[in-house]
């Protein structure tokens, strides 16, 4: 009996992608198995309506120039086309019907122990397995007793991976661009060219 394929959905902002991101991203390929890791740029984040993000246009081309590190990375432009405010319970709906294999979705730790307060969070938690990874500044254990209750109400599927955290962020990264210091080292190189060719973040 052949195997059934793995797929992981990564979705954010990804305004600009770091090396947190595709550190987190080469951990589930490896530890989980993941045959295929999609980046999904939001179109409009429901959390992040208060800022102006960068255009998809430039975002992707941004993650393009990060996927080249891992051959099973890809990108999908599925939100941006979409437009309108990306909840992702939609967009795991859309992908579940599509793909012939188990669907896994990547998160942040942060973002995890609050995926019961999103819209149609608990369907999240009771149809897809969840995977994540400890970052800076959050509170690991408090995070566990919480993922470990999601677990125990609602039977969820929830991969913590065993990966040091990476402190990087987007808004530091661009905050340092405004200011005129250099970002190497928290983007991968080829991102960095992009944002400096594209001046993007000035």
């Amino acid at each position: 009996m052949e195997k059934r394929k793995k797929y992981g959905i990564y979705g954010g902002s990804f305004d600009p992608i770091h090396i947190g991101h595709v550190a987190l991203a080469d951990s589930a390929v490896r530890e989980c198995g993941l045959d295929k890791l999609i980046f999904m740029p939001t179109y409009i984040s429901p959390f992040k309506q208060d800022r102006q993000v960068t255009d998809g246009h430039d975002r992707c081309g941004m993650i393009e120039a990060a996927l080249k590190s891992n051959s099973a990375f890809c990108l999908s432009r599925y939100e941006l086309n979409r437009k309108g405010t990306s909840y992702t319970v939609e967009t795991l709906r859309h992908w579940k019907k599509l793909l012939d294999g188990e669907l896994y979705f990547l998160l942040g730790f942060d973002s995890a122990v609050q995926v019961d307060t999103w819209y149609k969070g608990e369907e999240i938690l009771t149809d897809y397995h969840l995977i994540t990874a400890r970052r800076p500044d959050t509170d690991y254990e408090k995070g566990l007793q919480i993922l470990d209750s999601f677990r125990k109400k609602y039977g969820a599927s929830i991969t913590v991976m065993n990966m040091p955290p990476v402190d990087a962020s987007s808004t530091k990264i661009r905050n340092l661009i405004k200011e005129g210091k250099s970002v190497a080292g928290l983007v991968p190189p080829g991102v960095e060219e992009y944002i400096i060719e594209h001046k993007l973040y000035k």
